[in-house]
């Protein structure tokens, strides 16, 4: 399973990510770039297919 900590850094690095909120949220984690509240990411997968290569970006650095 994937933390939430490790889905936000993906999220804030992600060339493709597409929020699904388009109204302003109160909280900051509504607002958070997350894989969570992307509208690329479905049933737990990029659709896209960003994510391992993100991951795997950030474990280098």
């Amino acid at each position: 399973m994937v933390s939430n900590e490790l889905k936000m850094r993906i999220g804030q690095n992600c060339p493709g990510y597409v929020s699904r909120n388009t109204s302003f949220m109160s909280s900051s984690t509504e607002l958070a770039e997350s894989c969570n509240n992307c509208a690329n990411f479905v049933r737990g997968k990029c659709i896209k297919d960003l994510f391992d290569k993100i991951r795997e970006e950030i474990r280098q650095n």
